[in-house]
């Protein structure tokens, strides 16, 4: 039922507090949007259904409304935006609540395989992002990290190492995601999947933190 709508948390991990804080504060909206709704509509009486509808409806909302105040829709936010689209249109035909919880996982699937299939034809997606944050500091920056993943084949193999170790605990979330939505009550997944997806997010993002501390060490 929780995506992530930020998803510069992986595209640049922050060494320092005021950046994992950064981190943290979309992660929080974007549980507790979702979260919050469902059990808000199910206190007032509505169904499972109309409840988990109502988190999905909020979070594209607040994805929309993100990408129009940055005037961009970037590539894996559309690959959000598209999962919830298609998972809305089928959760309204069937009208199945475990649907409802389980579609997250085609934008999760879909974003795991970009990781892997980066990683497969010499292009990590980790890499992509870090040189795109980069950048910004300036085109010397760029250069220089450019030369270094160019010559330098331990941060070459880091960088997929990280790509896939992000597909594939993606991948693995997904999966884990879709069996629980068809064995736990509903009201247990209601907050049990985002849960997950932090179990699966924080770690990740740890582990690619203290890698690009130690790629910064002489």
């Amino acid at each position: 039922m929780t995506t992530i709508t930020n998803t510069s948390t992986v595209d640049q991990p922050t060494e320092s507090s005021g950046g994992v804080r950064t981190w943290l504060a979309p992660l929080a909206r974007d549980i507790a949007i979702p979260v919050g709704a469902y059990f808000a509509m199910h206190k007032l009486g509505y169904s499972d259904f109309a409840g988990l509808l109502a988190g999905t409806v909020l979070s594209a909302a607040m994805l929309i409304f993100l990408a129009i105040r940055s005037r961009r829709l970037e590539v894996m936010s559309a690959i959000i935006l598209c999962g919830f689209v298609v998972g809305l249109v089928l959760s309204l035909i069937t009208g199945d609540p475990r649907l409802m919880i389980a579609k997250d996982s085609a934008a999760t699937v879909l974003i795991g395989l970009a990781f892997l299939i980066s990683a497969m034809i010499g292009k990590p997606l980790i890499y992509l992002a870090a040189r795109k944050g980069i950048a910004a500091g300036g085109q010397a920056k760029l250069a220089e990290f450019e030369e270094a993943y160019r010559t330098n084949p331990d941060k070459r193999r880091a960088f997929t190492v990280l790509s896939v170790m992000w597909g594939a605990g993606l991948l693995g979330e997904a999966v884990l995601r879709i069996v629980l939505a068809y064995q736990l009550p509903i009201h247990t997944m209601a907050w049990l999947s985002p849960v997950l997806m932090i179990c699966v997010i924080a770690p990740l993002f740890t582990v690619s933190m203290l890698a690009r501390k130690r790629g910064q060490r002489p």
